[in-house]
């Protein structure tokens, strides 16, 4: 397997064509990995990723053509999930790949920096990691040619060190360099394994073709270890663990992790089916029952989280890179404006191409297919084998933002606010400001002193807290705004029934009694509790306790009585004669509240979380609560961070905490 080098103290900034090497990543059997800059005119520069073939292997002419194919294969593949090919070419006597250089870290080094921590991956990361897997294959598998002719293309090799995620949250699946492809000019047969033996499926481990399944079992292999911690079929022997998988004993997560829940284990054990057939349909299938297991958090959401968890997680790392990338930068910088500009036309790239020319050599490559020659078994094997310790780079990765030089600490932080109900048209204003209006905003904050941040938007109760910002910090602050109570409606004016004045009636006679004033219909309503909406025939009248005296006599009505949290009451009423009264006192039952859903974060790698002073579990946490008011306090022994704030939970809704 190659090494990645860390320190590389005596590489030294090189030329190389029309790029400058600043920086070894790793080394194989047979090929090699530079960080690469390319300079233009008007101060433009670009940082990638260049693997070039060791010399003494650029004239075996069957790695060669997989080395070719790697190229062909990945430049077709235009998608935020696969790493992006460049050019490709040969200078002097070495052909090389120039790629996508990706600010980040491969899954096998996340999986084996947590687990000398002793620590599981959140399990909502796993879950996101997958989906995002689960896309590239599915854009791979159904891609086709220019003529609408499908490509057939199988990764073959998914595993973790294939697998790049970057600090900002980015996964991207790396070295199409074994994948299997109708294009492909190298073919191999059945019975020649190809990839690492861990990871492969059971018909891949009998030597059969391989499918777009066998990359669907190989992604619910890597599922299972990310939610366990554990190699699934890793043993001592590569023939025992063909053996282990071709048996297809496997436990559940939950038989390792308990808190994988059991539709998680479900979702796990289809793709891991011995049958292909009873395995997902399609990479698409698997990624949106993903979805669905991660729902309500989103995938944008899940992977900010996920960027400032390796941020945190590797920032050592980070601070090293940046430092030798810097040095290497300056190195390469004075050795460009030293030389003079090469003329293109008169270096040596034979046999180069880049993605505009794919397109025309593809279908000679499928006539040369056609006509290839019968490779022995035994030669085949020999280079799978050779090719596991070889191309199987892991990861093109960068700790450090493509930029000129590497920049000095910024001395303001960044606040990104979003805005739930989604599309809700806000007014933002820092310190009494305004400062913007939206439904999301992007501010610099200086690092001085607290600000206060207030959200005001039509229709809902305007937001405010107080917070602050590290220099250099991106803080991103989820703001699900609350909706105004809607103000009720007056209780309607009663107004004595106006009667004209009669004219004064004749003295009775001494034997006659006065004749009473007559007096309208009164209806009292009430309840309990107070405060109930009285509603009559659908039309709101006021509040308990309230008394009507506009009703008709011996008119019927329907009346209902409404109040938040309270199940509704109906019923029905007539209305008494004149001068007559009647009362309606209803008791009110307390509606049983869905729970809420609650979600802690915090701005870089994990913390214990607290809800109103009991022990809750670690970030990234979800979990529910009842309705209400409740404090939440998370805590980081290892660095000593500790944080509280209050959150008002809606049943039903899910409420985001970021600390």
């Amino acid at each position: 397997m190659p090494s990645q080098d860390k320190t590389a103290p005596d590489f030294q900034p090189e030329a190389y064509g029309r790029y400058y090497l600043v920086d070894k990543i790793a080394v194989g059997g047979m090929a090699e990995v530079f960080k690469a800059r390319r300079f233009s005119d008007g101060g433009f520069q670009m940082l990638l990723v260049i693997k070039r073939i060791l010399e003494q292997f650029s004239a075996n002419d069957e790695f060669v053509q997989m080395f070719v194919d790697e190229a062909k294969i990945s430049v077709q593949l235009q998608h935020p999930n696969i790493v992006q090919i460049h050019d490709f070419g040969k200078l002097a006597n070495n052909y090389f790949i120039a790629m996508e250089c990706v600010e980040g870290k491969d899954l096998k080094g996340l999986l084996r920096a947590l687990a000398h921590r002793r620590k599981l991956l959140p399990q909502e990361f796993a879950v996101y990691i997958a989906h995002e897997v689960c896309k590239g294959l599915d854009y791979a598998h159904k891609k086709a040619d220019i003529q609408g002719r499908p490509l057939n293309i199988v990764h073959r090799d998914i595993s973790p060190s294939n697998i790049l995620l970057s600090y900002g949250g980015d996964v991207k699946i790396a070295d199409f360099g074994i994948a299997k492809a109708q294009t492909s000019a190298y073919t191999t047969k059945d019975g020649v394994l190809k990839g690492k033996f861990e990871y492969m499926s059971p018909e891949q481990a009998s030597g059969k073709s391989a499918t777009a399944s066998s990359d669907i079992f190989s992604a619910g292999i890597l599922l299972h270890e990310m939610l366990t911690g554990r190699r699934l079929f890793k043993t001592d022997a590569d023939v025992k663990t063909l053996e282990k998988i071709k048996s297809l004993d496997i436990q559940p997560p939950s038989a390792r992790n308990p808190r994988v829940p059991a539709a998680l284990d479900a979702l796990v054990m289809k793709a891991l089916s011995v049958d292909p057939a009873a395995r997902f349909r399609d990479a698409k299938e698997m990624q949106l029952a993903l979805a669905e297991h991660l729902y309500p958090a989103t995938p944008s959401m899940t992977g900010d989280s996920l960027g400032d968890f390796l941020q945190e997680l590797f920032r050592d790392d980070i601070h090293a890179e940046r430092q030798r990338l810097q040095m290497g930068t300056q190195l390469a910088t004075t050795l460009h404006e030293q030389a003079n500009a090469p003329d293109m036309a008169t270096e040596e790239w034979t046999a180069g191409f880049t993605a505009a020319t794919l397109q025309i050599q593809q279908q000679q490559a499928e006539a040369d297919a056609e006509r290839a020659p019968q490779r022995s078994p035994a030669l085949l094997a020999l280079l799978a084998i050779l090719l596991l310790g070889a191309i199987g780079f892991g990861g093109y990765i960068l700790s450090q933002p493509p930029a000129e030089v590497a920049p000095e600490a910024p001395d303001v932080g960044t606040l990104h606010v979003q805005i739930r109900p989604e599309g809700t048209q806000a007014r933002f204003l820092i310190n009494g400001e305004a400062v913007s209006t939206g439904t999301s905003l992007m501010h610099a904050v200086s690092p001085e002193a607290p600000v206060t941040l207030r959200i005001e938007a039509d229709g809902f109760q305007a937001h405010e807290e107080e917070l602050s910002v590290e220099a250099g910090e991106r803080l991103r602050l989820p703001v699900t705004l609350l909706p105004v109570a809607a103000e009720p409606a007056p209780e309607p004016e009663v107004r004595p029934t106006v009667r004209p004045v009669p004219a004064p009636a004749p003295a009775p006679e001494p034997d006659e009694e006065p004749e009473p004033a007559v007096q309208p219909p009164r209806i009292s309503f009430s309840s309990s509790p107070r405060g109930a909406s009285v509603f009559v025939d659908g039309r709101l009248l006021g509040k308990t306790p309230m008394t009507w005296t506009r009703g008709t006599a011996a008119a019927r009505h329907s009346v209902e009585y409404q109040l938040d949290g309270y199940q509704s009451v109906s019923f029905s009423m007539t209305v008494p004669s004149e001068g007559r009264r009647d009362g309606h006192n209803k008791t009110l039952q307390p509606v049983a509240q869905d729970p809420g859903r609650l979600r802690v974060q915090v701005k870089g790698g994990w913390a214990n979380v607290f809800v109103d002073g009991a022990p809750a579990g670690e970030t990234p946490l979800t979990i529910k609560l009842p309705p209400g008011k409740h404090s939440v306090k998370v805590e980081n022994p290892e660095t000593g961070y500790s944080n509280s704030k209050s959150v008002t939970i809606t049943s039903g809704e899910l409420s985001v905490v970021a600390l």
